[in-house]
């Protein structure tokens, strides 16, 4: 051996040194690599189950929702809750409105197609009504769920209990059931409402809810389950384990995206609550041979690679180790000065080795873009403090103006008091009346109200304008009274009035007269606003009309219609509001007056309102 030692060349003593070098990093970097690309594995695999799990309770949640929602139209109609609430135990023997409550649960839930059944039941626990056919002489209090639901909120209670495997025309599914106290929304005695009416108990195909049918929760390796608070399984992947026990122990919070062994196989669990109204999970099961399929193949490759390139890199690096090792260290004395914040690098000759020349090419490009992005977060860091001290700002100037109306309040009524003591009636009276309309034009609690509170603002206004004419100015107001309750945008007539006053009675010095008629034309309300001023210039109606029809066509600008402020917000208003179903047509005559007509329906808006705190 020692002859070995010595007969053996420093060439060959070099290549056996390589050779050990290079062989065992060799092997530790494919264990490091094994076990990296394993771990990447299972994140990506955390991550992609986390995904199924959060879609899959999302949409069963929204269907949750649409279910709330169908409960509610029925259990909340107007027809039902008349009955509930004029329902008398004692008088059971008179005509039973069965074929009502039918009708209205068929005409509220016709549209929930995974509802097998409702029921009403009224508060003294008789059958009144259902969607379709239940046992008529059993009372409520005969059922398990009674006393839970009588000592409920009227929150939506879901009966575990009632989970079962049934078979009817649309084959075998799995249902569940739930029950919901039914409260007064609906009554002319404000004390009424919130009492206890009823309860509706309802059945449900939970295979319809959970909908496993489609293909992105069906893939090789991969099994997803909803599974309830006892641990039975209500759907999933695998129609064959519905009905079936999932090992509750697994459950647990610490075995969350951990493996476990389910049907004798090892599996990452992912699991999460499906809906905060319901005791279930959506659990998600990924087979851990599937997820590291693909790291047990790039580790194979990457060996066979290895012993083929061994030799070859072997030989390389005898030949150029010295050659790479200079320009190296001269990187590295880059990298120095860079981590000390020099960014002042400078670029040296080429090496002719174009992978070197590249890494330096590249590091040079890395440390001046890095000197640039440590600037731009500079300049961020101070834009946030400016931002910081806008929103300070802008949030005293809110409080500031908070105050404002309340000083403003306080002195009106001063004024007013001073007034009464000198015994001045009328300047009280215009006191009182500038007071109540500050209140309600500051007022932003809500964009609608009632057509009879529109009536008192605008009487508000037009007695302080009366006053200021001194008699030269009329008004009249025809309301049909069974309007009175509907609501409309605040604001409407008050800008209407204003503009006739300014635009087509004052500047001409005339007796005016104002006049306004809101009456009901079927499905929508109908408000004409009428002067007997001069009327309008052609270009001026012209601007008028051409503005209502761009805010319809989506073309409305600021600047590009002419017309007042007041009228253009509630064009924009109505549209926004109502959409198409609102019109506003202006008509004039010269010598004879404006008149202004508005429609829109007289049910709830059609569009989002979400703009209308911008304008």
């Amino acid at each position: 051996m020692n002859a070995m030692n010595k007969e053996m060349t420093l060439r060959n003593r070099f290549i056996l040194t390589s050779y050990l070098s290079i062989v065992f990093p060799v092997i530790l970097i494919c264990v490091v690599s094994y076990v990296l690309l394993s771990g990447n594995s299972r994140k990506f695999a955390v991550q992609a189950s986390n995904e199924v799990v959060q879609q899959k309770s999302g949409d069963i949640n929204t269907k949750l929702q649409g279910l709330e929602v169908t409960l509610r139209d029925v259990i909340y109609s107007p027809e039902l809750q008349k009955i509930l609430s004029a329902w008398d135990p004692e008088t059971r023997d008179k005509p039973y409105p069965r074929e009502s409550v039918d009708h209205t649960i068929s005409l509220a839930s016709n549209s929930l197609y995974m509802m097998h059944n409702i029921v009403i039941f009224s508060l003294d626990g008789e059958m009144i009504g259902s969607m379709f056919e239940f046992d008529p002489d059993r009372r409520a209090g005969s059922y398990p769920w009674y006393e839970t639901a009588a000592e409920s909120n009227g929150e939506t209670i879901w009966l575990k209990d009632t989970v079962e495997m049934i078979r009817d025309n649309y084959g075998l599914h799995m249902s569940i059931s739930g029950v919901k106290k039914i409260r007064s929304v609906y009554d002319s005695d404000v004390s009424r409402i919130g009492r206890d009416l009823g309860y509706a108990y309802f059945t449900m195909n939970l295979d319809s809810l959970l909908n496993f049918n489609q293909l992105e929760y069906v893939s090789q390796g991969r099994k997803v389950f909803v599974v309830a608070g006892d641990a039975r399984i209500l759907g999933g992947s695998d129609l064959r384990q519905r009905g079936s026990r999932f090992d509750a122990s697994l459950l647990d919070k610490d075995r969350n995206n951990t493996y476990v062994t389910f049907d004798g196989r090892k599996y990452l669990l992912t699991f999460g609550p499906t809906d905060p109204s319901v005791d279930w999970y959506t659990v998600c099961l990924t087979e851990r041979s599937y997820i590291l399929k693909d790291a047990h193949t790039a580790i194979m490759s990457c060996s066979g690679v290895a012993v083929v390139l061994l030799a070859v890199f072997c030989y390389i690096s005898v030949r150029n180790a010295e050659s790479l090792s200079r320009p190296i260290k001269g990187l590295q004395k880059e990298f120095e000065m860079v981590e000390e914040g020099n960014f002042d690098i400078e670029i040296k000759e080429k090496t002719g080795i174009l992978e070197v020349d590249n890494l330096f090419s590249r590091f040079h490009v890395m440390a001046y873009r890095l000197d640039n992005l440590i600037h731009k977060v500079y300049e961020a860091q101070i834009k946030e403090q400016k931002l910081i001290v806008e929103a300070r700002q802008a949030q005293l100037q809110s409080l500031q103006m908070q105050i404002n109306p309340h000083f403003l309040y306080n002195t009106l009524d001063s004024i007013n008091w001073m007034a009464l003591m000198e015994g001045n009636e009328e300047v009280s009276r215009m006191i009182l009346a500038l007071g109540h309309l500050f209140r309600n034009n500051i007022n932003t609690s809500g964009i609608y109200t009632t057509v009879r509170e529109e009536i008192e603002n605008i009487e508000l206004y037009m007695f302080l304008e009366q006053v200021r004419f001194e008699g030269r100015l009329n008004f009249q107001v025809d309301v049909d009274e069974e309007v009175m309750g509907e609501t409309l945008l605040k604001h409407t007539l008050q800008p209407l009035a204003e503009n006739s006053i300014k635009h087509g009675i004052e500047p001409y010095h005339i007796k005016g007269e104002i006049r306004i008629a809101i009456t009901g034309d079927g499905d929508k309300l109908c408000i004409v606003v009428s002067d007997n001023g001069k009327g309008m210039k052609d270009e001026v109606l012209s601007s008028l009309q051409q503005m209502w029809a761009n805010i319809e066509n989506a073309q409305e600008t600021r600047s590009g219609s002419r017309g007042g402020v007041g009228i253009r917000n509630i064009m924009k208003r109505l549209w926004l509001c109502y959409g198409d179903q609102a019109s506003f047509v202006v008509s004039s005559r010269a010598e004879e007056g404006t008149r202004m007509e508005i429609r829109f329906p007289r049910c709830a808006p059609v569009k989002k309102t979400d703009k209308l705190d911008g304008e």
